[in-house]
């Protein structure tokens, strides 16, 4: 008798996407809609909520229509009433993108303008009846999110029982537990709340074993360690392997996000230590003005404005820096700049290590505890940048050094890719599908 062939289910994958923005530059951006984009491609059907300025909406409608796929842009204004009987207009785009994503979008200057932040009940209000409405349409077989407010929509959604809900721990600092709860602004509304609901989810994905391990050893809550999808370091053009770089003969030395917890201070030391150097860094959601003063101060520093568009970065550089000093979930700007064979001098804390997959160079610091300015910034440790400084003289003067250390960075870094599972995602996502 012929065995029966197996059918794999298809799935009904619905993302709340909270950056703002279609390409912010964050990493957990990235590994979002990198997990969306390889369950399309794997033939489930995806859709996200997000927020986007015109311009952008109008980028990505015009490339889906490039390859082939009809965007099918519709707009609409959406009407809302409040609980105190106030009515709104939401502005609402939708298209698909070309990956065959479907994208809900929520003009981000319209929507910040009429509902701003500091009104938060009435944001609050708006969001959650928009995206209940927008779960109950789309009907899921997943809902996946990274913020409170939807862990707390879908807790008490009407059809609850029909979907499966999962949360990406993107950082420490989203756990409502341990010595970084609340450390970065909108995380952890109510610690208390978010711990029991938490509790409740059918899957926790944490992006390393660092964050794996830090939930367990401050919360014992129990999450699934998977790598991002390949899909989040191949070439976003070609969808194939990063282009290696031949930086050799570059002079710049990068950094992304300059901060105190990112370790600001050891690029400010470096600065100084080093005069003849060139240091370049790119402000990103942790830059203030006070940060970046500092850096304006040091002749042979240079600021640039955020970019979504890391071929800038990769295409300048011949090392980079990552001298974080909190607790780092992965560190993607470790993994996609070594797969071009740039040499990364990275601190040990958090999930660095594991992005830098055994690579020089990997030194160890004084992490930061989680006792904060009033401010809001980390109160930093004094760190010991004597390791900082011979590693980046090494790598900056010594051709040979470089050289050896590019291609095997390179090589190591690409057989690393090569060997992560496309379908680790999909087949934990389909297991949940099959629990009772």
């Amino acid at each position: 008798m012929a065995m029966a062939s197996y059918t794999r289910p298809m799935m009904r994958v619905f993302l709340v996407q909270t950056a703002q923005g279609l390409t912010p530059s964050s990493g957990g951006y990235k590994a979002n809609i990198s997990l969306l984009r390889s369950l399309s491609a794997q033939g489930h059907a995806t859709t996200q909520i997000c927020y986007a300025f015109e311009q952008e909406i109008t980028q990505h409608a015009a490339r889906a229509a490039a390859k082939g796929i009809e965007p099918g842009m519709t707009d609409t204004v959406v009407p809302l009433v409040d609980r105190e009987g106030n009515s709104h207009k939401v502005i609402v785009k939708t298209f698909t993108d070309e990956h065959k994503v479907h994208n809900v979008v929520l003009s981000r200057g319209e929507f910040n303008a009429g509902f701003p932040s500091n009104v938060l009940s009435l944001r609050m209000q708006v969001l959650v009846k928009f995206f209940s409405d927008h779960i109950t349409e789309f009907k899921p077989t997943h809902v996946i999110f990274n913020d409170p407010i939807t862990m707390k929509i879908t807790d008490t959604h009407p059809e609850r029982k029909t979907f499966k809900r999962v949360n990406i721990i993107h950082t420490a600092e989203q756990l409502p537990f341990g010595p970084f709860c609340a450390g970065v602004d909108g995380h952890c509304l109510s610690p208390r709340v978010e711990n029991a609901m938490l509790r409740k989810l059918d899957g926790i994905w944490s992006v390393s074993m660092a964050v794996k391990e830090y939930a367990w050893k401050y919360g014992q809550l129990v999450t699934t360690f998977l790598v991002h999808p390949p899909s989040t370091y191949l070439d976003q053009a070609t969808g194939g392997m990063p282009v290696v770089r031949n930086n050799i003969d570059k002079e710049d030395i990068g950094m992304v996000n300059p901060c105190p917890h990112k370790g600001l201070s050891i690029l400010v030391a470096l600065a100084r230590k080093f005069p003849h150097m060139n240091f370049v860094t790119w402000r990103s959601w942790g830059s203030r003005t006070a940060h970046l003063q500092q850096l304006q101060a040091l002749p042979n520093v240079t600021i640039e404005p955020t970019t979504s568009n890391t071929d800038e970065i990769w295409d300048r550089i011949k090392v980079l820096l990552v001298p974080s000093l909190w607790h780092e979930a992965w560190g993607i700007v470790v993994t996609e700049a070594q797969l071009r064979g740039i040499p990364v001098i990275a601190s040990d804390a958090g999930g660095l290590p594991e992005a830098k997959i055994g690579l020089p160079y990997c030194i160890p610091v004084k992490e930061v505890t989680g006792e904060r300015h009033a401010n809001g910034d980390y109160v930093v440790p004094d760190q010991d940048i004597a390791p900082w400084e011979q590693a980046l003289e090494k790598v900056m003067a010594d051709r040979e050094e470089y050289k050896a250390l590019q291609a095997l960075t390179a090589t190591k870094a690409g057989d690393w890719l090569r060997g992560l599972d496309p379908r680790g995602h999909e087949k934990w996502l389909l297991s949940m599908m099959e629990e009772k």
